[in-house]
């Protein structure tokens, strides 16, 4: 009871630097306000207490109606931005603290690629609407069992203690971002090398036709057609018969070895390996050309 004329139905404990959150708080809450109701600031050390209360000329059960709708609008309001809100200030926490040493650049794109991991948007089979659903649900679940407990909610320590599985979603999502532009970092560098053995040797032939056998190996011609006899290739062959190499990895040797000015790769709908493509469209830009048709060797 706080007063002679009011009733003291829940209080959330905010940082007093937090203005965003507070502002969140009110915001939200007013969505599904109810007659009766009013809020009244508090500060105590470096908390703002945000205390809901009522006017305690109304019965009993009225009151406790109104608590429980309380109840239910704070729980429902602070689920929403932690959800659709906090987010992403929170994986920004984390690669602030764990992540320091990245440029901006980087830090933004592990950012944009984290909250996708997160809510399945790398994944063409998972729904993300499915996935918040089900954690805005378990949010709620745990807003709700600390309200059965306390009429009062520290929102810093309710991050802490009560959605350790959900922080820890973040951090292991902003993980697998970081791992993931290390690989890209690494493929850009590996590619770049690439670019530069094909920039600094003149080209064997004008043009190269390309095509998968049955078999997985791939057939290069040239512009009449024909087979490619090339010393160099026949060399390049025989020194990797022995060792453990695709016939993908034996093609990009290939083309960087003949160095051609124009490729086109046939029937490039049934190559299923998609990053060998993109690989030799980034070591040979703008001289690609994919083609569904296929095509048969001279002799």
């Amino acid at each position: 009871m706080e007063g002679s004329d009011r009733m003291h139905l829940f209080s959330i404990g905010i940082d007093e630097k937090n203005l965003k959150l507070k502002d969140l708080v009110y915001k939200k809450s007013f969505l599904s306000w109810v007659d009766g109701l009013n809020i009244e600031e508090k500060k105590t050390g470096n908390l703002v207490f945000l205390n809901f209360y009522t006017d305690n000329s109304l019965d009993n059960i009225v009151t406790e109606d109104l608590k429980d709708r309380v109840r239910l609008i704070i729980a429902d309001a602070l689920s929403s931005i932690i959800l659709d809100d906090l987010q992403s200030d929170m994986v920004e926490k984390i690669i602030r603290e764990e992540y320091f040493y990245f440029e901006k650049k980087d830090q933004d794109k592990i950012l944009r690629d984290a909250l996708a991991i997160m809510w399945g948007g790398k994944n063409p089979i998972v729904n993300s609407e499915t996935i918040r659903e089900q954690w805005r649900d378990r949010v709620l679940y745990k807003m709700i069992e600390h309200m059965d407990d306390s009429d009062e909610l520290i929102f810093d320590g309710f991050i802490r203690f009560r959605l350790k599985d959900f922080a820890k979603e973040l951090e292991n999502s902003v993980d697998r971002a970081v791992d993931d532009l290390l690989i890209e970092n690494e493929y850009n560098e590996f590619i770049k090398l690439l670019q530069y053995f094909v920039e600094i040797q003149d080209p064997k032939v004008d043009e190269v036709h390309i095509f998968q056998q049955d078999n997985k190996k791939y057939t290069l011609l040239d512009s009449n057609f024909r087979v490619i006899q090339n010393d160099m290739l026949e060399q390049l062959a025989y020194e990797i018969s022995d060792k453990e190499i695709s016939h993908d990895d034996l093609l990009i040797s290939s083309l960087i070895t003949i160095a051609p000015c124009k490729i086109t790769i046939h029937e490039y709908d049934k190559i299923k390996n998609v990053e060998l493509l993109n690989t030799i469209n980034n070591v040979f830009t703008g001289k690609v050309t994919m083609s569904q048709e296929g095509i048969t060797p001279k002799k």
